[in-house]
C-alpha cells in the first residue's frame, strides 16, 4: 500500500450520520476504512475452489467470516452491518453460490502519487433507504426501583412553600 494514496469519498447527510453513530456495537467508520483498503486498485483476477472473477477497481470480495474476523464480532453483526451499507447506498454486495463481490459506491477516485484511478461504479445520488435503530439501554443503568402508585399521603401533605 502506497503512502501517498488518497480517495475520493461521496456521502450525503443520512450515510454521514449512520457512520459517525458512535453509539452502536461497532464503529461504522472502521468498517469503511476496511472497505476502502481493500478495494482493487486495478483489473485483479481473483480464483478459488470452484470459482474465479475479475475485481474492478472499487470492488473487493470477502465473506461475512472474514468480515467479522477483521472487526473482531460475530457473523451477524458483520452480516447486518453489510446489509445496512447496502441499505444506505455505500456498498453493493453481489453473492454467488461462492463468494461475494462488493463494490463501493461512495468511492469516486484514488489518488495516487500524480496518478488518478477512477471508480466505475460511483454514484453520486445513490437511493438510500432508511434504516430503524435500536433503541440500546445501557447495560450499567440500574433498572427503576420505584414505581407510582396514586396514593398520597394524606398525614403529611406536601410542603407548598418549599420550607420543610
Amino acid at each position: 500500500m502506497q503512502q501517498s494514496l488518497r480517495y475520493s469519498i461521496t456521502l450525503n447527510e443520512a450515510q454521514l450520520d449512520y457512520l459517525s453513530d458512535e453509539q452502536q456495537d461497532i464503529l461504522r467508520m472502521k468498517c469503511l476504512k476496511t472497505f476502502i483498503r481493500m478495494a482493487v486498485l486495478e483489473e485483479t483476477k481473483v480464483s478459488g475452489k470452484n470459482y474465479s472473477a475479475v475485481l474492478h477497481p472499487g470492488q473487493f470480495m470477502a465473506s461475512k467470516v472474514d468480515l467479522a474476523r477483521l472487526w473482531g464480532c460475530n457473523r451477524k453483526t458483520a452480516t447486518r452491518i453489510v446489509h445496512e451499507f447496502n441499505q444506505l447506498g455505500i456498498l453493493r454486495s453481489e453473492s454467488t453460490n461462492r463468494t461475494t463481490i462488493h463494490t463501493l459506491i461512495c468511492l469516486s477516485a484514488w489518488f495516487t502519487g500524480w496518478r488518478l484511478i477512477k471508480s466505475g461504479f460511483f454514484d453520486s445520488n445513490p437511493l438510500v433507504k432508511p434504516i430503524k435503530k435500536l433503541h440500546r439501554i445501557p447495560k450499567h443503568v440500574p433498572p427503576e426501583i420505584a414505581v407510582e402508585t396514586g396514593k398520597s399521603d394524606s398525614a403529611n401533605p406536601p410542603d407548598p412553600g418549599g420550607t420543610s
